[in-house]
C-alpha cells in the first residue's frame, strides 16, 4: 500500500468516525462554550490558562460514550452531561457572585449547611444564563435530528479495544495532571504562594476543572504535617509585641468590640471624590454639599459621635478582604489557618491566646458574645464558647420574643438587639469584655417593612430617593437605611454607658468586616469595577473607629495601611497587654511596623498600593509603587506566610490542649508582670 493510499484510508476512517460522532463533537463544543461563558463572567477572560484537567474530563466522557450501543442513548448521555456542566457552573457562579468573588475550595464543603442562610436572593448572570440556554437548546434540537441521520456506531471488538486503550491513557494523564498540579501545596512552607503561576480565578482551570482539582487536593493533598513540636514551641515564644506610644492608654478598661456587618464609610460620610455615586450623586439637585453633610449628621448622629470624638482614634486606611467568619476570628484570635474553616474544623480547639482567654488569664475578666443572627450560623454556638473562650453566646433566638419581633436572620434590627441585651452586654458590677456582631446591614438589600421609617427620613432630607430607573441607587438606599438602624444601636450603647457611668472606662472598637460587596454596592458607589481602575484597593477600605473612654486624645487619624488582622493587637496594645507576636498576623495600628493582608477567603495579598495573588501576577499596583516597595512587600509577605504555616500546625495538632495551655498562661503572666504598668507617661498625661 502506497503512502497516498494509506493516507486516504486514514482520512476515510477519520471522516467516518466524525460522521458517526456528530453528537460527541457537538457535546465538546457545547460544554466548552458553557464553561468559557462561566469563566468570562467571573474573570473577564474568555480562556483558561490551564484547561488540561477539564479537557481530560471531557475526553473521558467522550470515551465512555463509545460503549453506548446507539445514538439515542448517546444523545441522552451527552444531554445529561451538558446539563450537569451547566448546573455545576451555575451553582459556583452563584457562590462567586453572592460572596463577592470567592472561588470554590475544598473546605467550603463545611459551609454547606449555611448556604441558604447566606444567599437570600440568588444573583444570576444574565450573560451566562442566556448563552447557556441557547447552547443547550441548539444541542437538544440539532442533536435529536442527527440521531436519525448518522451511520450506526462501530461496536466491533477492535473499536472497543482502541477505546479502552485511549481511556486508560486519558485517566493516566488526568491523574498525572492532578498530582503534578497539587504537589506544590505545602502547609508548612507557603512561600510558593508568592511565586505561583495560578491566577486565583476560574480563568486558570475553569469552574469544573477547579472543582475536580479542589476535590483531589482536599482528599489527598491537604494533610498538615505537624512536624517538630520543639521547633513549634520555640517559634511561638520567640518574640513578644513591642510597646508603642499608646500602650496602656486603656489600662483597666472594659472592652467592647463591634463587628459591623458590611460597614462602609460611605454609609454616613459625604465624599464626592472617593464616593462619586454615593450621597453626592443620589441627592436632590437643590442640595449643596454642605446641606447634605448637615443632613447626614442628623440621620447618623451616633456614627458621628464616634467618628468625631476627641476620644476616638480613626484608622482611615484600614482594609478587609475576608468573609465575616474570618474577619471575626482574626479580630478575636489575631490569626487564621489556611485550608480549613476553623468554626467547623476546629470548633473545640484550645486557643489560650484568644482575646477572651487572655483577658481571663490576666484579669479574670468575663467575656460574652452577641450575634443578631441564627444560633448555628457559622457554628458560632459551639465555636464561641469552646474554642474562643466566651462565657456565653447570645444569638437571635435568645433575643427576640413575640413582643419585639425579629428572628429572621439578616432582617433583624441591631437597635432591638442592643436595647434588649444592653444590661448583659455592659454589666455594671464587674469588668467586662463584650463582642458584638451586627447584622442589619448584611446583604442582600431590598425594601424592608421594619425600615420604612428610615426610608421616610431619607426622603425628608432629599437623600437617596427611590428611582425606577436606577436599580443601583435604590440598592444604596436600602443599604443606608439599614445603616441608620445600626447607628441607632450605637446610640443606645453610648447613652447606656453614659447613664451607668461606664463611658470613662470602656474601650469601644467598631470595624467593618468587609466591604459591601452584595449586589455590587461598593463597586457602584466607588465607581471601581476592574483592577485596572484607579485606586482599585479603595474598594476594600472599610471603617475602624476606636473610642478610648472619654480620654482627650485629640481625635487622631492614622493613615498608614492597616487591616482586619491589626484589630486584635491594637486592642491589646491599648490595654497594655503584651502577647507573643508570632501568633498575630497583624501589628498594633500605633506601631512603626506595617502589616500586609493575606486573604484566606480570596487567596489574595493586599495593601493600599498592591493587589495580587502572586508577585508574578500583580493585578493592581499604585502609580508610585517601585521595585523597593515590591521588595519590602515580598519580605513582609514571607514573614506572614511563615506565621500562617505555623498556625496551620498549631490548629491541626490542637497544640495547646492539656499542659501546654497552662504553660502558655504561665508565660503570658510572666511577660506581663512588668509591662502591664509600663505605659508611656507622656501619652497618659496628655490623655488625662
Amino acid at each position: 500500500m502506497s503512502f497516498k493510499q494509506a493516507t486516504k484510508k486514514v482520512w476515510d476512517v477519520f471522516v467516518h468516525f466524525l460522521k458517526t460522532n456528530y453528537l460527541m463533537v457537538g457535546y465538546i463544543f457545547a460544554s466548552v462554550l458553557i464553561e468559557l461563558t462561566g469563566v468570562v463572567v467571573t474573570s473577564g477572560h474568555f480562556y483558561m490558562t490551564s484547561p488540561w484537567i477539564y479537557l481530560t474530563l471531557i475526553a473521558l466522557m467522550c470515551l465512555i460514550s463509545q460503549y453506548l450501543p446507539g445514538h439515542k442513548s448517546r444523545y441522552a448521555f451527552f444531554m445529561c452531561l451538558i446539563l450537569i456542566n451547566f448546573i455545576l457552573d451555575f451553582v459556583f457562579l452563584v457562590i462567586f457572585d453572592s460572596t463577592g468573588g470567592t472561588i470554590f475550595d475544598f473546605a467550603m464543603l463545611n459551609l454547606r449547611n449555611d448556604a441558604m442562610q447566606i444567599i437570600e436572593m440568588i444573583p444570576m448572570s444574565f450573560t451566562y444564563i442566556f448563552v447557556s440556554a441557547i447552547v443547550i437548546t441548539l444541542y437538544g434540537t440539532l442533536g435529536f435530528m442527527f440521531t436519525k441521520r448518522m451511520p450506526q456506531p462501530n461496536m466491533a471488538i477492535s473499536a472497543k479495544i482502541t477505546t479502552a486503550s485511549l481511556m486508560a491513557l486519558v485517566i493516566c494523564i488526568n491523574v498525572m495532571l492532578s498530582i503534578l498540579g497539587n504537589l506544590h501545596y505545602d502547609s508548612n512552607d507557603l512561600r510558593y504562594k508568592l511565586y505561583q503561576t495560578e491566577t486565583g480565578t476560574y480563568s486558570h482551570k475553569g469552574i469544573v476543572g477547579n472543582l475536580f482539582n479542589e476535590l483531589v487536593r482536599g482528599l489527598w493533598f491537604s494533610e498538615i504535617d505537624i512536624g517538630d513540636l520543639n521547633e513549634l514551641h520555640d517559634f511561638i515564644y520567640k518574640q513578644t509585641t513591642e510597646p508603642t506610644d499608646y500602650t496602656g492608654v486603656a489600662e483597666n478598661f472594659n472592652v467592647v468590640t463591634i463587628l459591623c456587618e458590611s460597614f462602609e464609610w460611605f454609609t454616613f460620610l459625604y465624599d464626592a471624590d472617593t464616593y462619586p455615586n454615593g450621597f453626592a450623586r443620589n441627592a436632590d439637585g437643590d442640595l449643596s454639599p454642605d446641606d447634605i453633610k448637615q443632613a447626614l449628621r442628623k440621620l447618623y448622629p451616633n456614627f458621628y459621635r464616634m467618628y468625631e470624638s476627641e476620644s476616638t482614634v480613626v484608622l482611615n486606611n484600614s482594609h478587609s478582604l475576608e468573609k465575616t467568619d474570618i474577619s471575626e476570628n482574626k479580630s478575636i484570635i489575631g490569626n487564621y489557618p489556611l485550608f480549613q474553616y476553623i468554626n467547623y474544623e476546629y470548633p473545640t480547639n484550645t486557643i489560650p491566646y484568644s482575646m477572651p482567654n487572655v483577658l481571663k488569664t490576666l484579669f479574670d475578666m468575663e467575656s460574652n458574645s452577641f450575634h443578631n443572627g441564627h444560633r448555628t450560623f457559622y457554628n458560632r454556638n459551639i465555636h464561641h464558647t469552646h474554642a474562643l473562650g466566651f462565657n456565653s453566646f447570645t444569638p437571635a433566638e435568645d433575643i427576640y420574643t413575640t413582643d419585639n419581633g425579629g428572628g429572621l436572620g439578616e432582617r433583624n434590627l441591631d437597635s432591638v438587639m442592643f436595647d434588649t441585651c444592653k444590661e448583659n452586654m455592659f454589666p455594671t458590677n464587674r469588668r467586662f469584655n463584650t463582642f458584638i456582631t451586627t447584622i442589619t446591614q448584611h446583604g442582600q438589600y431590598a425594601e424592608r417593612e421594619n425600615l420604612r421609617e428610615n426610608y421616610a427620613k431619607l426622603d425628608s432630607y432629599g437623600l437617596l430617593p427611590y428611582d425606577d430607573d436606577n436599580e443601583d441607587g435604590n440598592t444604596l438606599r436600602y443599604y443606608c437605611a439599614a445603616g441608620m438602624d445600626t447607628d441607632k444601636a450605637i446610640g443606645i450603647m453610648l447613652d447606656y454607658l453614659d447613664e451607668k457611668g461606664l463611658a470613662d472606662k470602656t474601650l469601644i472598637t467598631m470595624f467593618g468586616d468587609h466591604n459591601a460587596y452584595y449586589q455590587g454596592i461598593s463597586n457602584y458607589v466607588k465607581n471601581v469595577y476592574f483592577t485596572s481602575s484607579a485606586n482599585y484597593t479603595e474598594l476594600y477600605r472599610v471603617p475602624v473607629m476606636i473610642k478610648v473612654g472619654n480620654k482627650k486624645l485629640g481625635n487622631p487619624i492614622i493613615n498608614k495601611f492597616t487591616c482586619v488582622s491589626d484589630v486584635y493587637p491594637t486592642i491589646l496594645d491599648l490595654l497594655g497587654v503584651t502577647v507573643f507576636s508570632n501568633l498575630t498576623y497583624g501589628v498594633s495600628a500605633f506601631s512603626n511596623e506595617t502589616s500586609i493582608l493575606y486573604s484566606r477567603a480570596y487567596d489574595r495579598f493586599l495593601t493600599d498600593k498592591v493587589f495580587f495573588n502572586s508577585l508574578s501576577n500583580l493585578m493592581y499596583k499604585a502609580p508610585d509603587v517601585d521595585s523597593a516597595y515590591i521588595k519590602q512587600i515580598e519580605q513582609t509577605a514571607t514573614v506572614l506566610l511563615d506565621k500562617i504555616s505555623h498556625v496551620n500546625r498549631i490548629f491541626a495538632a490542637d497544640y495547646f490542649k492539656g499542659e501546654r495551655e497552662k504553660e502558655f498562661q504561665t508565660l503570658l503572666r510572666s511577660i506581663n508582670e512588668n509591662s502591664l504598668h509600663n505605659t508611656n507617661n507622656a501619652v497618659k498625661g496628655a490623655a488625662a
